[in-house]
């Protein structure tokens, strides 16, 4: 029988006892620049079969104890977690809620999975909403570029989910670049 996770579209804020599989797009330490670059956090991107994205932070105070499992790109089994609304200040995702590792977080790497969890997570923008960002600090883009091009199916005899192929010009180089998504 197969194992019931919860979908981080579902998760309410409070105390979670449910246990989500994720995958770990991304990782990084946050620092109090006020303070010597003392740490703060360990801040991450967490994805879910759905392609929900969620914020998830580690406090300076525990961050030793799940620092040496965390490696970009895995699956993990996470349970015992609080769910928090997310910081308007600090929000690197569009949902409403963030996760916050505590004490009796599991957080296991899964060797394998039956789920399709993606391995990259995007967000496009409008152009007025990229300006109305400006300057103000609450979003971090990444990669800023210009949707040149998008082709509805691609014929390279993969399986699976029908392909979608954008064509985005980017600051900065002299030709466009590709990119493929699932």
């Amino acid at each position: 029988m197969a194992n019931s996770y919860t979908v981080l579209v579902d998760l309410r804020a409070g105390r979670c006892s449910n246990t989500a599989e994720v995958r770990l797009l991304r990782f990084w330490e946050a620092k109090n620049i006020n303070k010597r670059g003392q740490l703060m956090s360990v801040e991450m991107l967490l994805v879910d079969e759905h392609s929900t994205l969620i914020q998830g932070s580690v406090s300076a105070t525990i961050q030793l104890t799940f620092r040496g499992r965390l490696t970009e790109g895995s699956v993990y089994t996470l349970s015992g977690f609080n769910v928090t609304r997310s910081n308007p200040k600090f929000r690197l995702s569009d949902g409403p809620v963030s996760i916050c590792f505590n004490e009796g977080t599991a957080f296991e790497k899964s060797a394998t999975t039956t789920r399709i969890i993606p391995t990259e997570h995007f967000r496009f923008r409008p152009y007025e909403q990229i300006l109305e960002f400006a300057n103000t600090g609450k979003q971090l883009p990444d990669v800023m570029g210009e949707l040149r091009a998008i082709r509805s199916t691609i014929t390279d005899r993969l399986p699976g989910a029908q392909r979608v192929m954008l064509t985005l010009r980017l600051e900065g180089y002299a030709r466009f670049s590709d990119i493929r998504f699932l």
